[in-house]
């Protein structure tokens, strides 16, 4: 007895093994399988379900070709906002930060980054606001671990990269805010760089949130019963 479902079921669990498609991109590939074999039995009233799923299979394309298409569609909308955080990261390190601290000039993003760091040699800190500052500063590291995410994907991980960028983002604020240097930082000009910076883990933060809601596992089909 040919059971269509676990036939579909099985190809789709090759197809995830043997590509980098989404849930979603496979939803819409069973989709299309599933259409193809109704209508291939509709036009030949004695075709063998067999037949027509082979029919319907061969015809959606070999795993690779799946992969090209779905890449030809362009890229998801997570990859979009993932580039411009990177993009603005980037940007950021060689962009005017801060204007007098602690010289009268501008401070570059790379300065503005290890300038913090340097409080690590009074350690411990006097007081838990001056940890603030570093651990803003640690957060670039966070950038480079979602370079992981257009190689092996995991749900979990991502989703633990997704809350550690969305609170990045909240923490990279203080500096507009004044809560590490109440005294100093207020009356500081931000410059561009410091926008483009703190903008960088909102988007990050935006694409990592859309790859998970993307990750999640596809509701499972209702079963209507197997073919004879």
């Amino acid at each position: 007895m040919f059971d269509l479902n676990a036939e579909v079921r099985r190809w789709r669990e090759r197809r995830e093994r043997q590509t980098s498609l989404s849930p979603r991109e496979l939803d819409e590939l069973e989709d299309h399988l599933r259409a193809r074999v109704d209508l291939e039995m509709e036009i030949d009233r004695v075709l063998a379900p067999e037949r027509a799923f082979a029919i319907a299979r061969r015809e959606l394309g070999k795993p690779a070709a799946l992969e090209q298409e779905f890449a030809k569609a362009g890229k998801p909308r997570w990859r979009r906002w993932l580039v411009a955080g990177w993009a603005a990261f980037a940007a950021s390190f060689v962009l005017p930060v801060v204007k007098g601290f602690p010289s009268e000039g501008w401070v570059r993003g790379w300065e503005a980054a290890i300038l913090p760091l340097t409080g690590l040699a009074f350690w411990p800190p006097p007081s838990l606001w001056d940890l603030v500052p570093v651990l803003s500063s640690l957060t670039n590291l966070l950038m480079f671990a979602t370079l992981l995410e257009l190689r092996t994907p995991r749900p979990r991980r991502t989703r633990w990269l997704a809350a550690l960028a969305s609170g990045a983002a909240v923490l990279n604020l203080q500096w507009l805010l004044g809560w590490a240097e109440p005294v100093i930082l207020p009356p500081l000009g931000m410059g561009i760089g410091y926008w483009a910076w703190a903008a960088s883990f909102f988007c990050v933060a935006a694409a990592l949130w859309m790859h998970v809601r993307e990750l999640k596992p596809a509701t499972p089909k209702p079963i209507g019963g197997s073919i004879a």
